[in-house]
């Protein structure tokens, strides 16, 4: 007689077995598409159709149905491949993975697939007389990909965290859901040092003729210690108090100054939509951020 532990496993081998037999199964693999398309088939993803984009090509590579599954779970570390095992159930997964390997020349790409449009069409079509704003739909789960994009010196997670995910630099970002779309967009954009003291930035100028522009992480009677932000990602630096020649705060330096012209306006959309769903899984609309 089998314990229940032993019963336990066995079910769930025989589901699991279940459902890899379903991976040629016309349905399943139309169940995966829609999945994929918008989770996974950004152009800063795995492309339209799993055929490549910033990350790389999945479809017509025979890729073991196994690994895919446990990619797809447990993502890869050091690398902007997430693990989705909250997000999705085994059921879904194993869908996603039979859209993977599925043959691509038999199965189009769904017509519902996202692309990454400029920020120009994305507004004329939010703004035309046929569409609404409000249809232009953020996507949580690609605007967490896009934070933690660690191919990307200047994502978001470089300085921000979320859920003890990411770095210290910035303030942590997990319980910003309770602010409106607006202002978190507006923050995106246009973030100023100024709105928390403790991560003023300062501006330092040196005897030898050199600036160091950071954010300070700690000071004693002999050196401050700050992350210097001129490039990113941000190096920790310590620099000796004897060989500063004057220390300001840069109030008006824009520390989001370049994210206007890194991301278009849907991944902005999806940036807000991911750090508004730990409050909230009320849709995030063009409209809720313009």
């Amino acid at each position: 007689m089998f314990s229940p532990g032993n019963t336990s496993s066995r079910i769930g081998l025989a589901q699991t077995q279940k459902l890899t037999n379903k991976l040629k199964d016309p349905q399943f693999i139309a169940d995966g598409a829609k999945l994929f398309a918008p989770n996974c088939g950004s152009g800063y993803c795995h492309g339209t159709g799993g055929v490549g984009g910033g990350a790389p090509r999945l479809r017509d590579k025979e890729l073991d149905p196994q690994y895919i599954f446990k990619t797809i779970s447990n993502g890869i570390s050091g690398t902007a491949m997430l693990s989705f095992k909250s997000d999705f159930s085994e059921e879904q997964i194993w869908k996603l993975v039979a859209f993977i390997v599925s043959d691509r020349k038999v199965t189009a790409p769904p017509e519902t697939a996202p692309t990454v449009a400029s920020p120009a069409t994305v507004l004329a079509s939010a703004h035309s007389p046929t569409a609404a704003a409000g249809t232009v739909v953020g996507n949580a789960q690609a605007g967490k990909v896009l934070f933690f994009d660690s191919a990307q010196p200047k994502s978001c997670q470089s300085c921000h965290a979320v859920n003890g995910e990411g770095g210290p630099i910035g303030p942590d970002l997990s319980n910003t859901g309770n602010r409106s779309a607006r202002e978190l967009f507006s923050g995106i954009l246009v973030a100023h040092p100024a709105g928390d003291s403790r991560y003023a930035v300062l501006a330092l100028a040196l005897k030898n003729g050199d600036k160091v522009i950071g954010i300070k992480k700690e000071e004693d009677a002999e050196s401050i210690r700050l992350y210097d932000i001129a490039e990113l990602p941000a190096v920790l630096r310590t620099i000796q108090k004897s060989d500063i020649a004057k220390t300001e705060t840069a109030a008006d330096w824009a520390v989001h100054k370049d994210n206007a012209s890194l991301y278009t306006i849907r991944q902005l959309l999806d940036l807000v939509t991911f750090l508004k769903s730990s409050q909230s899984k009320s849709p995030v609309t063009l409209s809720d951020i313009l």
